[in-house]
């Protein structure tokens, strides 16, 4: 799928930064001032944005979404493992899957707007270049959010990816997976063809989204097996949707 620029996308395009920035900078003030409140209550209410994000996709630049595989959303606090190819999984997944916070790289939390809002909705910010560290912090916090309720979204390819290409899990999602001991639910889509990264262009289309069966450590099972397993899953669900 090759899209191409055109002058209608490049001015729907541009009108929707500007609503979103706008916006984010609305919730940034909002923000501030739900700083002392409950997280959850926070979380319902700075995931708005989010809400703000995929309504303008839709409506103004035509971007729609299908999801197959609603009813392997089990109850409970999970890992939502993710491919990663553009911004609109990250923010639109809010709409999809139950609460969860973010693992990212701590150099987002001081994006302006962006970054504070984020800030806010406590993140499991971490330092990528201290692995060992970075590990010991995600079981951590992990296990707090999950105690709170939430689900913990992770994208194992560590950054985004053109489509077409070959995943590559980091084991991250298996030692995380093994320590929570919780389920991990396997997600594909193939978002990067309607907003590819390092590009402002959003195109026409509908984003497809398969959700796997939710996989659960073996006894005894190692990172790496388990990392495996889920990676499996997301890239053949993958390929149906980019055949």
């Amino acid at each position: 799928m090759q899209n191409k620029p055109s002058i209608n996308v490049i001015l729907r395009s541009t009108l929707f930064w500007i609503i979103v920035g706008l916006s984010a900078v609305f919730y940034t003030i909002i923000t501030f001032l739900l700083h002392f409140t409950a997280i959850k209550t926070r979380h319902r209410i700075i995931i708005g944005w989010g809400l703000v994000f995929t309504f303008f996709a839709k409506h103004l630049c035509r971007i729609n979404y299908e999801v197959v595989g609603r009813e392997n959303i089990i109850s409970g606090p999970g890992i939502i493992a993710s491919n990663h190819q553009s911004t609109w999984e990250t923010v639109a997944y809010n709409e999809i899957f139950p609460p969860h916070v973010w693992i990212l790289k701590r150099e987002l939390l001081r994006v302006p707007f962006f970054g504070w809002t984020i800030a806010t909705l406590s993140p499991i910010a971490i330092n990528r270049a201290d692995r060992k560290g970075a590990m010991a912090q995600i079981l951590s916090q992990g296990a707090n959010r999950v105690k709170l309720g939430f689900w913990i979204m992770f994208f194992p390819e560590g950054t985004r990816t053109v489509p077409g290409a070959k995943l590559s899990f980091k084991v991250g999602v298996g030692h995380m997976a093994i320590g929570l001991g919780v389920p991990v639910l396997p997600v594909s889509h193939n978002a990067g063809y309607l907003m590819p990264r390092k590009s402002f262009l959003l195109y026409p289309g509908t984003v497809k989204v398969i959700i796997g069966k939710a996989v659960y450590a073996k006894e005894n099972e190692t990172p790496e097996a388990i990392t495996k397993r889920i990676e499996d899953i997301v890239s053949k669900n993958l390929a149906t949707i980019l055949h």
